[in-house]
Protein backbone atom coordinates (compact mmCIF):
# COMPACT_ATOMS: atom_id res chain seq x y z
CA UNK A 1 0.00 0.00 0.00
CA UNK A 2 1.50 3.11 -0.89
CA UNK A 3 2.75 5.83 1.61
CA UNK A 4 -0.17 8.45 1.13
CA UNK A 5 -2.70 5.81 1.44
CA UNK A 6 -2.08 5.14 4.52
CA UNK A 7 -1.79 8.49 5.61
CA UNK A 8 -5.14 8.99 3.51
CA UNK A 9 -7.00 6.62 5.68
CA UNK A 10 -5.38 7.44 8.79
CA UNK A 11 -6.52 11.07 8.21
CA UNK A 12 -10.09 9.76 7.37
CA UNK A 13 -10.45 8.12 10.73
CA UNK A 14 -8.92 10.78 12.50
CA UNK A 15 -11.12 13.22 11.26
CA UNK A 16 -14.10 11.33 11.44
CA UNK A 17 -14.11 10.54 15.17
CA UNK A 18 -14.45 14.14 15.69
CA UNK A 19 -17.49 15.08 17.99
CA UNK A 20 -19.79 17.33 15.73
CA UNK A 21 -19.98 18.32 11.99
CA UNK A 22 -21.40 22.00 10.96
CA UNK A 23 -23.83 19.63 8.60
CA UNK A 24 -25.15 16.24 9.52
CA UNK A 25 -26.18 15.81 6.10
CA UNK A 26 -25.29 17.75 2.72
CA UNK A 27 -26.35 17.35 -0.83
CA UNK A 28 -24.01 18.19 -3.71
CA UNK A 29 -25.53 18.77 -7.33
CA UNK A 30 -24.49 20.89 -10.73
CA UNK A 31 -27.19 22.47 -12.48
CA UNK A 32 -28.03 24.24 -15.52
CA UNK A 33 -30.77 26.44 -16.37
CA UNK A 34 -32.79 24.31 -13.36
CA UNK A 35 -34.74 28.14 -11.86
CA UNK A 36 -37.88 26.73 -12.63
CA UNK A 37 -37.08 23.52 -10.23
CA UNK A 38 -34.93 24.88 -7.47
CA UNK A 39 -37.57 25.86 -4.95
CA UNK A 40 -39.56 22.72 -4.86
CA UNK A 41 -36.05 20.15 -5.14
CA UNK A 42 -34.20 22.39 -1.72
CA UNK A 43 -37.62 22.74 0.09
CA UNK A 44 -38.31 18.90 -0.04
CA UNK A 45 -34.84 18.22 0.51
CA UNK A 46 -34.69 20.58 3.81
CA UNK A 47 -37.87 19.13 4.89
CA UNK A 48 -36.40 16.00 4.95
CA UNK A 49 -33.10 16.53 6.90
CA UNK A 50 -30.87 18.32 4.87
CA UNK A 51 -29.11 21.22 6.42
CA UNK A 52 -26.86 21.82 3.34
CA UNK A 53 -26.82 22.34 0.11
CA UNK A 54 -23.34 22.38 -2.60
CA UNK A 55 -24.87 23.85 -5.70
CA UNK A 56 -22.38 23.93 -8.57
CA UNK A 57 -23.72 26.55 -11.32
CA UNK A 58 -22.95 25.06 -15.34
CA UNK A 59 -23.37 28.76 -16.91
CA UNK A 60 -26.73 29.45 -15.96
CA UNK A 61 -28.62 32.28 -17.21
CA UNK A 62 -32.39 31.75 -16.23
CA UNK A 63 -32.93 33.86 -13.45
CA UNK A 64 -31.60 31.41 -10.51
CA UNK A 65 -29.68 34.18 -8.35
CA UNK A 66 -33.40 35.30 -7.03
CA UNK A 67 -34.48 31.90 -5.83
CA UNK A 68 -31.30 30.62 -4.38
CA UNK A 69 -30.86 34.34 -2.52
CA UNK A 70 -32.89 33.30 0.39
CA UNK A 71 -30.90 30.28 0.84
CA UNK A 72 -27.83 31.46 0.46
CA UNK A 73 -28.73 34.11 2.94
CA UNK A 74 -29.46 31.87 5.36
CA UNK A 75 -26.40 30.11 5.41
CA UNK A 76 -28.05 26.76 3.43
CA UNK A 77 -26.66 27.11 0.01
CA UNK A 78 -22.89 27.21 -0.67
CA UNK A 79 -22.86 28.20 -4.35
CA UNK A 80 -19.88 27.58 -6.46
CA UNK A 81 -19.29 29.16 -10.50
CA UNK A 82 -18.26 25.79 -12.40
CA UNK A 83 -18.67 26.72 -16.60
CA UNK A 84 -15.02 24.47 -17.31
CA UNK A 85 -15.61 20.81 -15.62
CA UNK A 86 -18.32 18.62 -16.09
CA UNK A 87 -20.14 16.54 -13.38
CA UNK A 88 -17.57 14.38 -11.91
CA UNK A 89 -14.76 16.99 -11.52
CA UNK A 90 -17.38 19.06 -9.50
CA UNK A 91 -17.70 16.37 -7.44
CA UNK A 92 -14.69 15.46 -6.20
CA UNK A 93 -13.93 19.34 -5.99
CA UNK A 94 -16.97 19.36 -3.33
CA UNK A 95 -15.41 16.45 -1.52
CA UNK A 96 -12.18 18.14 -1.34
CA UNK A 97 -13.12 21.50 -0.17
CA UNK A 98 -15.82 20.50 2.24
CA UNK A 99 -15.47 17.00 3.55
CA UNK A 100 -14.84 18.19 7.01
CA UNK A 101 -17.61 19.93 7.19
CA UNK A 102 -20.55 17.74 6.61
CA UNK A 103 -20.78 13.89 8.13
CA UNK A 104 -22.60 13.22 5.26
CA UNK A 105 -22.97 14.08 1.26
CA UNK A 106 -25.19 12.82 -1.21
CA UNK A 107 -24.42 13.42 -4.85
CA UNK A 108 -27.51 14.03 -6.77
CA UNK A 109 -29.15 15.76 -9.89
CA UNK A 110 -32.18 18.05 -9.89
CA UNK A 111 -34.63 15.84 -11.27
CA UNK A 112 -33.91 13.33 -8.30
CA UNK A 113 -35.46 13.51 -4.67
CA UNK A 114 -34.00 11.67 -1.88
CA UNK A 115 -36.31 10.87 0.91
CA UNK A 116 -36.87 7.96 3.60
CA UNK A 117 -40.51 5.88 2.11
CA UNK A 118 -40.71 4.96 6.23
CA UNK A 119 -41.20 8.99 6.90
CA UNK A 120 -37.94 8.78 8.99
CA UNK A 121 -35.66 12.15 8.37
CA UNK A 122 -32.48 11.21 6.97
CA UNK A 123 -29.81 11.89 9.14
CA UNK A 124 -32.45 9.25 11.87
CA UNK A 125 -31.93 6.74 9.04
CA UNK A 126 -28.01 7.44 8.60
CA UNK A 127 -27.11 6.60 12.00
CA UNK A 128 -27.43 2.95 11.17
CA UNK A 129 -24.27 3.16 8.69
CA UNK A 130 -21.40 4.62 10.49
CA UNK A 131 -19.07 2.77 9.26
CA UNK A 132 -19.90 2.90 5.78
CA UNK A 133 -17.54 4.95 3.47
CA UNK A 134 -21.16 5.61 0.98
CA UNK A 135 -24.68 3.93 1.50
CA UNK A 136 -26.03 3.19 -2.43
CA UNK A 137 -29.71 4.29 -2.79
CA UNK A 138 -31.75 2.50 -5.87
CA UNK A 139 -34.17 4.92 -7.23
CA UNK A 140 -37.39 4.61 -8.74
CA UNK A 141 -37.53 6.06 -12.56
CA UNK A 142 -40.78 8.17 -13.35
CA UNK A 143 -41.90 9.37 -17.09
CA UNK A 144 -43.84 12.02 -18.54
CA UNK A 145 -47.31 10.77 -17.69
CA UNK A 146 -48.28 11.30 -21.20
CA UNK A 147 -47.83 15.02 -20.56
CA UNK A 148 -46.53 17.56 -22.70
CA UNK A 149 -45.68 20.57 -20.29
CA UNK A 150 -45.57 19.89 -16.83
CA UNK A 151 -49.30 20.57 -15.32
CA UNK A 152 -49.20 22.72 -12.47
CA UNK A 153 -45.60 23.33 -10.46
CA UNK A 154 -44.89 21.15 -8.68
CA UNK A 155 -42.83 17.90 -10.36
CA UNK A 156 -43.51 16.03 -7.33
CA UNK A 157 -47.19 16.00 -7.75
CA UNK A 158 -47.10 16.20 -11.65
CA UNK A 159 -45.56 12.97 -12.31
CA UNK A 160 -46.65 9.67 -10.40
CA UNK A 161 -46.38 7.00 -13.53
CA UNK A 162 -43.15 5.35 -13.00
CA UNK A 163 -41.43 1.85 -13.60
CA UNK A 164 -42.37 0.07 -10.17
CA UNK A 165 -40.19 -2.57 -8.74
CA UNK A 166 -41.33 -5.66 -10.81
CA UNK A 167 -41.31 -4.04 -13.93
CA UNK A 168 -37.28 -2.76 -12.70
CA UNK A 169 -36.36 -6.13 -12.20
CA UNK A 170 -37.46 -7.34 -15.21
CA UNK A 171 -35.94 -4.69 -17.33
CA UNK A 172 -34.21 -5.39 -20.55
CA UNK A 173 -33.90 -2.16 -22.25
CA UNK A 174 -30.43 -1.84 -24.26
CA UNK A 175 -28.84 1.03 -23.79
CA UNK A 176 -26.03 0.71 -25.88
CA UNK A 177 -22.80 -0.51 -24.70
CA UNK A 178 -20.42 2.11 -25.72
CA UNK A 179 -21.32 5.79 -23.76
CA UNK A 180 -19.92 7.67 -26.29
CA UNK A 181 -21.61 7.20 -29.32
CA UNK A 182 -25.21 8.47 -30.06
CA UNK A 183 -27.11 5.54 -29.77
CA UNK A 184 -26.41 5.22 -25.75
CA UNK A 185 -29.54 5.84 -23.80
CA UNK A 186 -29.18 6.65 -20.10
CA UNK A 187 -32.24 5.69 -17.69
CA UNK A 188 -31.07 2.28 -15.95
CA UNK A 189 -33.82 0.79 -14.55
CA UNK A 190 -31.74 -0.91 -11.23
CA UNK A 191 -29.59 1.94 -10.38
CA UNK A 192 -28.65 5.16 -8.29
CA UNK A 193 -26.82 7.27 -6.24
CA UNK A 194 -24.76 7.31 -2.86
CA UNK A 195 -24.72 9.14 -0.18
CA UNK A 196 -21.11 9.22 1.25
CA UNK A 197 -18.85 9.82 4.42
CA UNK A 198 -16.57 12.48 2.34
CA UNK A 199 -13.33 11.83 4.74
CA UNK A 200 -13.59 8.08 3.56
CA UNK A 201 -14.00 9.03 -0.20
CA UNK A 202 -10.92 9.32 -1.84
CA UNK A 203 -12.35 9.71 -5.32
CA UNK A 204 -16.04 9.88 -6.12
CA UNK A 205 -17.97 9.00 -9.18
CA UNK A 206 -21.32 9.99 -10.67
CA UNK A 207 -23.15 7.06 -9.46
CA UNK A 208 -21.14 6.41 -6.18
CA UNK A 209 -17.14 6.23 -4.75
CA UNK A 210 -14.47 5.15 -7.45
CA UNK A 211 -12.05 4.88 -4.36
CA UNK A 212 -12.30 5.05 -0.62
CA UNK A 213 -9.98 5.56 1.93
CA UNK A 214 -11.63 3.32 4.52
CA UNK A 215 -14.76 1.59 5.19
CA UNK A 216 -16.83 0.10 2.45
CA UNK A 217 -20.62 0.79 0.02
CA UNK A 218 -23.37 -0.84 1.42
CA UNK A 219 -27.09 -0.80 0.44
CA UNK A 220 -29.91 0.04 2.72
CA UNK A 221 -29.35 -3.63 3.71
CA UNK A 222 -25.50 -3.42 4.21
CA UNK A 223 -24.89 -5.48 1.01
CA UNK A 224 -22.72 -4.59 -1.17
CA UNK A 225 -24.64 -2.61 -3.93
CA UNK A 226 -25.80 -4.33 -7.32
CA UNK A 227 -26.89 -1.95 -9.14
CA UNK A 228 -27.35 -3.00 -13.03
CA UNK A 229 -27.14 -6.81 -12.29
CA UNK A 230 -29.56 -9.37 -13.11
CA UNK A 231 -29.63 -10.44 -9.77
CA UNK A 232 -30.54 -7.01 -8.14
CA UNK A 233 -33.68 -6.61 -5.98
CA UNK A 234 -34.00 -3.21 -5.46
CA UNK A 235 -33.98 -2.66 -1.73
CA UNK A 236 -35.71 0.86 -1.11
CA UNK A 237 -38.07 0.28 1.89
CA UNK A 238 -35.75 2.52 4.27
CA UNK A 239 -33.76 4.72 1.07
CA UNK A 240 -35.19 5.75 -1.85
CA UNK A 241 -34.61 8.39 -4.96
CA UNK A 242 -37.77 8.92 -7.35
CA UNK A 243 -35.83 9.87 -10.32
CA UNK A 244 -37.48 12.00 -12.67
CA UNK A 245 -36.15 11.10 -15.79
CA UNK A 246 -38.32 12.57 -18.10
CA UNK A 247 -40.66 15.00 -16.81
CA UNK A 248 -42.32 16.63 -19.48
CA UNK A 249 -42.08 15.26 -23.41
CA UNK A 250 -41.49 18.83 -24.33
CA UNK A 251 -38.89 19.60 -21.46
CA UNK A 252 -37.51 15.95 -22.20
CA UNK A 253 -37.34 16.80 -26.32
CA UNK A 254 -35.07 19.76 -25.02
CA UNK A 255 -33.06 17.92 -22.38
CA UNK A 256 -32.23 15.01 -25.02
CA UNK A 257 -30.88 18.12 -27.72
CA UNK A 258 -28.74 20.06 -25.13
CA UNK A 259 -26.70 16.97 -24.25
CA UNK A 260 -24.69 15.79 -21.48
CA UNK A 261 -23.52 17.42 -18.56
CA UNK A 262 -21.83 14.74 -17.69
CA UNK A 263 -19.16 14.33 -20.89
CA UNK A 264 -20.17 17.48 -22.91
CA UNK A 265 -17.24 15.49 -25.91
CA UNK A 266 -20.69 12.73 -26.43
CA UNK A 267 -21.92 13.67 -29.72
CA UNK A 268 -25.63 13.87 -30.54
CA UNK A 269 -27.91 11.35 -28.79
CA UNK A 270 -30.90 9.46 -30.88
CA UNK A 271 -33.62 11.10 -29.67
CA UNK A 272 -35.90 8.63 -31.02
CA UNK A 273 -34.43 5.81 -28.58
CA UNK A 274 -34.64 8.11 -25.84
CA UNK A 275 -38.74 7.65 -26.43
CA UNK A 276 -38.77 4.78 -26.71
CA UNK A 277 -37.32 4.58 -22.99
CA UNK A 278 -39.32 6.90 -21.74
CA UNK A 279 -42.39 5.05 -23.50
CA UNK A 280 -41.57 1.98 -20.87
CA UNK A 281 -41.38 4.26 -17.58
CA UNK A 282 -45.06 4.74 -17.44
CA UNK A 283 -46.51 1.99 -16.66
CA UNK A 284 -47.36 1.67 -13.14
CA UNK A 285 -48.77 4.63 -10.80
CA UNK A 286 -46.48 5.65 -7.26
CA UNK A 287 -47.33 8.23 -5.14
CA UNK A 288 -45.44 7.03 -1.87
CA UNK A 289 -43.97 10.40 -1.84
CA UNK A 290 -46.75 12.56 -1.56
CA UNK A 291 -47.89 12.07 1.70
CA UNK A 292 -44.28 13.44 2.78
CA UNK A 293 -44.86 16.39 0.15
CA UNK A 294 -48.04 17.37 1.81
CA UNK A 295 -46.03 17.51 5.10
CA UNK A 296 -43.25 19.70 4.17
CA UNK A 297 -44.64 22.16 1.73
CA UNK A 298 -45.74 25.38 2.60
CA UNK A 299 -44.81 24.79 5.98
CA UNK A 300 -40.15 24.33 5.21
CA UNK A 301 -38.31 27.91 4.41
CA UNK A 302 -34.73 28.29 4.09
Amino acid sequence: MALWDVFGRRLAARRDRQSGFAHELAVCAIFKNEARYLGEWLTFHRGVGVDHFYLYNDGSDDGFEAVLAPWVAAGRVTLTDWRVQPQVPAYNDCIRRHRTEARWIAFLDLDEFLFSPTGESLPQVLQAYRDAASVFVYWVLFGSGGHEVQPGDSVIEAYTRCLARAGAMQDGFDHGKVKDRSNYVTGWSRDGKSIVNPRKVKLQGVHGPREVWAGASVDELGRPPRHRTPDCDLPYERLRINHYWSKSLGEFRAKIERGSIANRTRPARNLARWLEREAMLNADRDEAILPIWERIKGQVTP
